[in-house]
């Protein structure tokens, strides 16, 4: 079980070698996909069990009720696709894959302990990306509009990985102290020399946890760095929607509703501010007449296929010509799930999302400090995902079913 734990932690680690790609027997694929597929078979060797597998069904019944559901849209709608092969790929690799995956964290995965090492592998992989990021800044290597994409093929992936990643650095720091590395005191009733022990240890516990402290503003440092570097409006649209939502959800703990509406104003503002500021420039401008012009026509894509959907991944091909600095994507999570899951996927998707709420405030008070985290990583991806598709992806799809499952986590283990 050991095994598998820690093959967790390297595949959170690893999510950027989807970039790796490949074919094995004509059938593309990746590095990541394959780390998930050998976890998955050694989970099936050494940790399955049909029992234990059941009671996690009926346990998280609601949640998997969302999951069918979304599974028949998308399904329904790669069925339905013209092309059957690029369908048939983001099937696997964004709902399969992920899935896979989902299923043997919520399977393995028991205490905070781990949820910890989970988030540590993120912050570390975050690091990596963003060093290597900062040397293509340094290097002057960035795309054609001036913003950093470092190893991504855009710079809005680029923040849409950083991002999240960032907020577990801040709520770590912030809000869950009691998870950065620390030693129990041991004292000993009437033993002068184990008090002295107990002593040494505690002061060796606080250098610790200043050393982590430490280590996590600096990383705060470059993926800011890096962030501002992309000049993504979603990125930060979403971070101040994750900020907000953590202050006043922090100080609702606390009973102090008047200052969470002071907070929410004056977030509300800074926002306003922020948008009013991106769109006043002509770039700015431009962009969003493009998502707006985006939008529209998805819209009109569902009122043309309102049950089966369009094929996933085929969104570009009914808009020739689509625009050139775009994706074939509709730049909203929302739009995104609705076109191409069709409304039975739709309505998986609005079910998934009531279940996790749902769930994270009530578990709030038991682990206040991991679910204030995991509950911004969500209001972070749903954000953003107001402008960009932050779901839509293999490292975003992963990443948004990782935070699904540690919330099914948590909820088998509520105090």
């Amino acid at each position: 079980m050991k095994l598998i734990i820690w093959g967790i932690y390297l595949i959170v680690f690893c999510l950027p070698l989807y970039l790796v790609r490949f074919t094995i027997f004509k059938v593309p694929t990746t590095a990541l996909e394959l780390l998930i597929y050998a976890l998955f078979v050694l989970w099936l060797i050494k940790g399955f069990k049909f029992k234990d597998f059941k009671n996690l069904f009926v346990t998280h019944y609601s949640l998997f009720i969302a999951i069918i559901l979304i599974l028949i849209g998308v399904g329904v709608a790669t069925f339905y696709s013209w092309n059957l092969r690029t369908s048939l790929g983001i099937l696997k690799a964004w709902f399969i894959d992920p899935l896979l995956f989902f299923i043997v964290i919520v399977s393995v995965i028991k205490n905070d302990e781990q949820i910890k090492k989970i988030f540590y592998s993120l912050i570390f992989s975050g690091s990596f990306v963003s060093v290597i990021s900062l040397v293509y800044l340094f290097q002057g290597k960035l795309d054609a509009s001036g913003r950093l994409q470092g190893i991504y093929n855009s710079p809005n992936y680029l923040a849409m990985y950083l991002v999240p990643i960032l907020i577990l650095n801040l709520g770590l720091v912030i809000w869950a102290k009691d998870y950065l590395p620390k030693r129990p005191l041991i004292v000993r009733a009437g033993m002068v020399s184990d008090q002295n022990i107990g002593r040494a240890r505690a002061r060796k516990s606080a250098a610790t946890r200043r050393g982590a402290d430490a280590c996590l503003w600096v990383n705060n440092l470059l993926l800011m760095a890096v962030l501002v570097s992309t000049k993504s409006l979603g990125a930060f649209l979403g971070l101040i929607f994750a900020i907000i939502f953590a202050a006043g959800l922090y100080l609702y703990k606390k009973r102090k509703i008047r200052l969470i509406w002071t907070i929410i104003g004056l977030g509300l503002i800074i926002l306003l501010i922020f948008v009013y500021f991106k769109l006043s420039s002509i770039q700015g401008r431009l962009s969003f007449n493009s998502r707006l012009e985006i939008w529209q026509n998805a819209w009109e894509v569902f009122k043309m296929y309102p049950i089966t959907g369009i094929g996933p991944g085929t969104f570009g091909d009914y808009f020739p010509p689509y625009p050139d600095w775009g994706v074939p994507q509709p730049h909203n999570i929302y739009l995104a799930f609705l076109i191409q899951t069709g409304i039975f996927g739709f309505i998986g998707f609005l079910w998934l999302l009531i279940w996790f709420f749902k769930n994270g405030f009530k578990l709030v008070t038991g682990h206040w400090g991991l679910v204030f985290i995991i509950m911004s990583l969500m209001v972070y991806i749903l954000g953003h995902g107001l402008i960009d598709t932050t779901y839509w992806k293999n490292d975003l799809s992963i990443f948004f079913w990782l935070v699904i499952g540690l919330t099914a986590v948590l909820k088998k283990n509520p105090d």
